[in-house]
């Protein structure tokens, strides 16, 4: 499992905290597991809406506007998850030649 430190305003810790416990119990894993439910939910709900915005800004691509301007409208997180599974293969390469990317 991966560990990632978020923070938090004061409120929204204490909120979080005190639903958590009462849905999951006391126990150990409680906030875990409460905040991979929430997590899991955001990303779904916020992946439709892009994938939507994706098809949109394919399809005004498509009608004249060219492919290189199409890139530029690629969240940079996806497009930095693009180029590590294209390149991956490569990586040895571009490590032993001292590029970073």
């Amino acid at each position: 499992m991966a560990e990632l430190k978020i923070y938090l305003s004061e409120s929204l810790n204490e909120k979080f905290r005190r639903i958590a416990m009462r849905v999951y119990g006391y126990g150990r894993g409680s906030l875990s597991k409460a905040a991979e439910e929430a997590f899991t939910e955001w990303c779904s709900e916020h992946e439709h809406s892009l994938d939507s915005e994706k098809s949109a800004k394919r399809s005004e691509t498509t009608h004249g506007n060219g492919s290189s301007e199409g890139e530029s409208h690629i969240n940079p997180d996806e497009r930095e998850n693009v180029r590590q599974e294209v390149g991956s293969f490569g990586e040895d390469k571009l490590n032993s030649t001292g590029s970073s990317t």
